[in-house]
């Protein structure tokens, strides 16, 4: 390192999750950090905002969380912020299915993965044989992989699971794993994530529930733990270029024509933007053409209020329905499709009436007509992950010894999640630090 590069910060480009995780990460080593967000506040697609008609706090996309992301929650107990999320004392994902209405799958406090084998054969989602069926492939789960190329559906085909279990199951399971179908999802993927939330310690399964706006949980607070431990943060702030000298990264370049100084640069951003700032002379990561020529897989959240609640359950998965999930907020229900390339170019008035109609085909009549609804479309929620892009994913190291990159949609061995994102950031700043 040279002298001057102790008195410069590390430059992160981008503030979503990945490059909060990395200036907190940072920051707590005692390295200066400048965090450099384009938009008007950080947190990417996991903020919140007020909506203007109820005053109530919305979240951009609904995600789904589990005691096992060990990094998320490394990351909430660093910047003060557990506290606002509230975990299942016990493993339940709880269900609706057209006929055999509220059922839930359980996970007992046994060791594994006899937690596993008793969820399974208890469960009254599925009829005896599926249930069998399931813990066959709860078996090969445990036991072996799968190829490479193998999407889901091809592993369930090799596994004889019924179509009955792969609605009831697999599916829901898939979907909100990847956002995406499980014709098109890598298996190897999917099966690992399961693992890590199946085949452990039977609490890591439990769900967790953010008990405040996504901004309230994640960035407002590693805003502040950055700001406090010597850090900054400056939103509306566009890096238009990365500038080198001597195969290094110097500084970065603001629109407008401010230029920065640094001793390392972290872009935690999208593909197609980190080629637009990629440096001249300095080779391009190995494969990220195809990254930024990969699909995106949409998201839709709607958000309805009632005059009267009707929802108990703080998150119920729906078989069969077209909506996939739903959370019951403090004032409104926050409905959830992903992998939703069928839908997501529907109208708003369209969206708001399928939701409803499935909500009615759970609660019947207690569900009474909308009065306000909010649809929040995302079209490029994730990057869309298959066999054939997995191994395209980069990692966080370069061809310059002080640019590292970070994203969900890296390397990270997770699908887009907020636990891939997270980790993603870690790794690019305990790199940093090591190197130090």
């Amino acid at each position: 390192m040279d002298r001057d590069d102790a008195h410069r910060p590390v430059v992160i480009v981008g503030g979503g999750l990945s490059g909060l995780a990395a200036a907190v990460e940072l920051c707590a080593s005692g390295v200066p950090v400048l965090l450099l967000e384009q938009k008007p506040a950080g947190g990417g697609r996991a903020c919140s905002y007020t909506d203007s008609t109820t005053g109530d706090t919305i979240d951009n996309g609904q995600h789904l969380l589990i005691a096992g992301y060990e990094r998320t929650f490394a990351y909430l107990d660093r910047i003060g912020a557990r506290h606002l999320t509230a975990t299942q004392a016990r493993p339940v994902l709880p269900f609706h299915h057209p006929d055999r209405g509220f059922v839930e799958f359980r996970l007992p406090a046994l060791p594994a993965p006899l937690h596993l084998l008793w969820g399974i054969a208890t469960t009254p989602l599925l009829n005896l044989p599926d249930r069998i069926g399931l813990l066959r492939a709860g078996e090969s789960l445990r036991r072996s992989g799968t190829a490479s190329e193998d999407t889901i559906t091809r592993w369930l085909d090799v596994q004889h699971q019924s179509a009955e279990a792969r609605r009831c199951f697999w599916e829901p399971l898939a979907v909100a794993i990847m956002n995406e179908q499980m014709d098109r999802a890598p298996a190897s993927l999917f099966l690992r994530t399961l693992r890590t939330a199946f085949l452990d310690h039977w609490s890591r399964s439990a769900l967790v529930f953010p008990r405040a706006g996504l901004s309230a949980v994640f960035v407002d607070p590693a805003c502040a733990f950055i700001e406090r431990n010597g850090g900054a943060v400056r939103c509306a702030a566009e890096v238009i270029s990365l500038e080198t000298d001597d195969a290094l990264v110097r500084g970065v370049t603001l629109k407008g024509g401010e230029r920065i100084p640094c001793s390392a640069v972290i872009p935690a951003v999208p593909p197609a933007r980190l080629v637009n700032l990629w440096p001249v002379g300095i080779p391009l990561p190995e494969n990220i053409n195809r990254m930024v020529s990969t699909a995106a897989s949409p998201i839709i959240s709607i958000h309805l209020w009632f005059e009267r609640p009707f929802m108990d359950q703080d998150v119920l998965g729906l078989i069969g329905r077209r909506v996939q999930w739903i959370f019951r907020k403090q004032r409104h229900i926050s409905a959830t499709i992903s992998a939703a390339y069928t839908l997501v170019g529907l109208s708003n008035e369209e969206l708001v009436k399928i939701t409803v109609e499935d909500l009615r085909t759970v609660f019947g009549g207690a569900v009474g007509a909308p009065v306000h609804a909010v649809v929040i479309r995302e079209k490029r929620a994730t990057f869309s992950t298959t066999p054939e892009n997995e191994g395209s994913r980069p990692g966080p190291l370069t061809a310059a010894k002080n640019l590292f990159l970070a994203g969900d949609w890296t390397d990270t061995g997770l699908p887009a999640t907020i636990e891939g994102a997270i980790q993603s950031g870690q790794t690019c700043a305990r790199l940093i630090v090591g190197g130090k």
